[in-house]
C-alpha cells in the first residue's frame, strides 16, 4: 500500500467552483442593492417635499394666506426671500424681524437628494428641469423636486449651486 500523501491546499477546480459562486452572489446582490438606494433617495425627496409644503402651509396660515413667496404688496419674492421667511422670524407682514413671533418653519432649507442642489426656484420650467433642488409654483402654493424622474441619487452638491441666503444669513449675524 502506498502511504498517502497530505493535501496541503485546495485544487484550482476547488478554487474556480467558489469564484463561481461568489460570481453569481454578486450578480444577484449588487443590482438590489443598487435599486434600494435609489428607493431611499425618492423616499427621501419625498419626506423634504412633504417637510417644505408642510413649512409653506403653516406660513401661508398664519400670514393671512400670504405665501412665503409673495410680497406683502402681492409682488412675486425672489426664492432667496422666500426661504428666509421660511428659516428666520417673520411679522405678521412677512417681513424679517428678530423678534418677530412668527417662524422660523425650518431649521435649514435642505438640499435635493436627488440632484444635490438647495437651490429654489419660483414659477418657471415646469419641475423636472434640473435647473434647482426646488420649485415652487406661486398660483398653487405647491413645491415640489426640480430634479428629473428616476434620476440617480446625487452623491454631493453640485458645484456653483451654493445656497446664497446661508451667506447672506451669515453676514448679518456678524
Amino acid at each position: 500500500m502506498r502511504p498517502r500523501r497530505l493535501q496541503l491546499g485546495f485544487s484550482l477546480i476547488e478554487l474556480v467552483i467558489v469564484v463561481v459562486i461568489i460570481g453569481i452572489i454578486a450578480a444577484i446582490a449588487v443590482p438590489r442593492f443598487s435599486s434600494a438606494i435609489e428607493k431611499s433617495a425618492d423616499a427621501a425627496v419625498a419626506q423634504n417635499v412633504a417637510v417644505l409644503q408642510k413649512a409653506i402651509d403653516l406660513y401661508t396660515a398664519e400670514h393671512a394666506d400670504l405665501s412665503p413667496a409673495r410680497e406683502a404688496g402681492g409682488a412675486t419674492s425672489t426664492p432667496n426671500a422666500m426661504i428666509r421667511r421660511l428659516i428666520q422670524r417673520t411679522d405678521a407682514s412677512g417681513a424679517l424681524e428678530s423678534t418677530g413671533i412668527y417662524g422660523p418653519y425650518l431649521r435649514a432649507w435642505p438640499e435635493n437628494p436627488a440632484n444635490g442642489r438647495r437651490s429654489l426656484r419660483i414659477d418657471g420650467a415646469a419641475a423636472g428641469a434640473n435647473t434647482h433642488g426646488w420649485r415652487f409654483d406661486s398660483a398653487t402654493g405647491v413645491i415640489q423636486s426640480d430634479a428629473p424622474a428616476g434620476a440617480p441619487p446625487a452623491a454631493r452638491a453640485v458645484e456653483g449651486d451654493l445656497f446664497e441666503a446661508d451667506a447672506e444669513v451669515a453676514e448679518e449675524d456678524r
